[in-house]
């Protein structure tokens, strides 16, 4: 990549900044292409597909959509890297043939690589029905033996209390052997009570962090970026992919680098915020990403000015007062980390925007509100 230098102006190619950023992020791509494979158990009528979709995304569990991978197990291939496998149901007139198609798929599964495994297990048990089947408890006791990690989900969760004072979740807590760390009652729907009044959905946040909680680090990352509903777990995701690149940008200038050099970092934190803009669910191309990056490294720097020039060139100006050779590692490491953090700002205050329809990421993102960012995270 040729950088010139004049009065210590940079100016580099972007095309080959893309490149290098593109090089970088392959490096990477192992986190982005983490699997997430969620088996939810339940019968017929539990809520499983409202559920589904309250978490993930409006359309996932439309009806009649997956393939059969068994006689009572449906495959729903969200994206190559995210799969839901979700039982027709549990009635119990067919239990037996149903128990033993279950008990094969699972006997399959744990011949299979560790990333194409079940990672979770959602039990879901309908509070209506007050009971607990046999053969729910069967199920659940050859999932336990099998050492799968299960979040009992009790749906329609609208009246623990019975009329006789005594909650539903404690009598499954006793009859499971669970704790309340598994156990979770959820209301995936809002609903109008007598008076009209709406009740909002209930622990679907907390069911989405005691997911998170149970599975394993690479299967953390695929949910964090899978989920859409708990924008706390998507920021912290994207807060430890901040930490990765800053640390690796720290190692880069762990022998200070003059300002001519700042090319060494761009390409790390173009990644960084195609990491963070993938977490998110946009898959914007790379040219975008590395305007926007270079953007935020300016303001985060706090000592250049970036302008675009004819040929495709990138110019990095020194501003007054500014100085060369001042990009040493902890230069480096808290410039890196403003620049994510204030991304991160952005996309957290438009969560709800991001995920309740169309969202422009780029349109309001003018220098301007970059600083504002860089500003509201310092």
């Amino acid at each position: 990549m040729e950088t010139t230098q004049n009065q210590q102006e940079v100016q580099i190619n972007l095309n080959d900044l893309i490149t290098k950023g593109s090089e970088v992020f392959k490096e990477i791509k192992q986190d982005l292409t983490s699997k997430l494979n969620v088996l939810i158990v339940g019968k017929t009528g539990a809520g499983k597909s409202t559920l589904i979709n309250a978490v993930f995304g409006d359309k996932v569990a439309e009806t009649g959509s997956g393939k059969p991978v068994t006689q009572e197990i449906r495959k729903i291939e969200v994206n190559k890297n995210f799969s839901i496998y979700d039982t027709k149901g549990l009635e119990m007139r067919d239990f037996e043939n149903t128990y033993a198609d279950i008990e094969n798929f699972l006997e399959e599964d744990s011949h299979k690589k560790a990333d194409e495994q079940i990672h979770i297990v959602w039990f879901c048990i309908a509070e209506p029905s007050r009971r607990i089947e046999e053969g729910e408890k069967k199920l659940f006791e050859l999932l336990k033996q099998k050492n799968y990690t299960i979040i009992t989900v009790i749906t329609k969760a609208n009246q623990d209390k019975d009329e006789n004072n005594e909650k539903f979740s404690d009598k499954v807590k006793s009859e499971l052997c669970i704790n309340d760390d598994s156990l979770q009652r959820v209301m995936a729907l809002e609903i109008e009570d007598d008076d009209g009044n709406i009740k909002p959905f209930k622990g679907v946040k907390e069911l989405t962090q005691k997911t998170y909680d149970a599975l394993p680090t690479a299967s953390k990352q695929a949910f964090a970026r899978e989920q859409k509903y708990n924008k706390d777990i998507k920021y912290q995701a994207s807060l430890d992919i901040i930490n990765k690149y800053s640390a690796t940008v720290g190692a880069i200038a762990v022998t200070p680098i003059p300002f001519s050099d700042i090319v060494l970092l761009l390409p790390t934190q173009i990644a960084m915020i195609s990491h963070i803009t993938y977490n998110y669910g946009f898959k914007a191309n790379v040219e975008s990403i590395t305007k926007l990056a270079t953007s935020f490294a300016a303001v985060a720097a706090g000592g250049f000015a970036v302008r675009y020039a004819a040929g495709n060139l990138l110019k990095f100006i020194p501003t007054v007062g500014f100085v060369a050779g001042a990009f040493n590692a902890t230069v480096a490491v808290s410039t890196t980390k403003l620049m994510g953090n204030a991304y991160l700002a952005y996309l957290n205050d438009n969560f709800s925007l991001i995920y309740e329809g169309d969202f422009d990421l780029f349109k309001n993102l003018t220098d301007t509100v970059i600083k504002a960012y860089i500003e509201k995270v310092k």
